[in-house]
């Protein structure tokens, strides 16, 4: 019975470190919609393809589904997450403002990244796609930053440094850098044409955290490569925001389940 419940405490101990201590969460649900315009082609080969650079930049990353997107994010309130599939799930955003679980972790210094159309225009709940439209944006952040304009954006010195691989491109989800201004949001535009920024990051003035705006496009827009993507991404976090959310290396697990087990026979 002894030996039992210590194989238990260690079953409990390396489940919870490992969601600890996991660097990224990468979003992809296979009960999802995969967009159908959202601009992602590909979602599933996107987020592994993403696990994989940021795997090579020597931070762990997994593919989480919709609740395990939402317990990653209750176990690392500085933690950092990705969405692949241009829907956020309802397991962290329904448009209810500070009830949302999404609202109250960017407050408390998580960063959230976005790949699809409007960030927050769409949650998927009990298997449907939901339009919150603009009011989405103005749930979790008090105002709609996204706008439609087809803006043709370049590499700024920041997107230079944090970004090597980032290219001039097309995007027509772009984020007003006028609207972030006037409503005293912090930023750091890595692509833009002096009006409008993509990929960009920000923050209102009561956001620990940062939200990440990410090759935003919908309706035949095109947006570059699934590869290209994915490296771009894996940049930014380990460049950028890795540093600033390091994860506690004393609360990561890296027994093999197997040497595990036959370690405790």
């Amino acid at each position: 019975m002894q030996r039992l419940f210590c194989f238990a405490s260690v079953l409990v101990l390396i489940f919870a470190g490992y969601v600890h201590a996991q660097d990224v969460a990468v979003f992809y649900d296979a009960a999802v919609e995969n967009g159908n315009g959202l601009a992602v082609p590909n979602p599933l080969q996107l987020a592994e393809m993403i696990v994989e650079e940021l795997e090579d930049k020597k931070l762990t990353a997994e593919i989480v589904d919709s609740d395990g997107l939402a317990d990653y994010m209750k176990a690392n309130p500085k933690g950092i997450y990705i969405i692949t599939q241009g829907n956020t799930p309802g397991t962290i955003f329904k448009k209810e403002g500070k009830d949302d679980l999404v609202y109250t972790w960017l407050r408390g210094g998580g960063i959230g990244g976005f790949i699809g159309d409007y960030a927050f225009y769409y949650y998927w709940d009990k298997g449907a796609r939901v339009t919150a439209t603009g009011a989405g944006q103005q749930s979790v952040f008090g105002v709609t930053v996204t706008n439609g304009t087809v803006s043709q954006v370049s590499p700024t010195d920041l997107g230079k440094e944090y970004i090597p691989s980032l290219k001039k491109w097309t995007s027509n989800r772009a984020s007003g850098l006028a609207v972030l201004k006037a409503n005293d949001f912090e930023y750091e535009s890595y692509a833009d044409d002096g009006t409008n920024a993509d990929p960009i990051a920000y923050r209102t003035d009561d956001m620990d955290g940062w939200f990440i705006n990410f090759h935003t496009s919908c309706c035949g827009t095109t947006i570059p490569p699934n590869a290209q993507i994915a490296t771009e991404y894996a940049e930014l976090i380990s460049n950028r925001f890795a540093t600033s959310q390091a994860v506690d290396p004393s609360g990561k697990v890296s027994v093999v389940w197997g040497k595990l087990k036959k370690s405790l026979q």
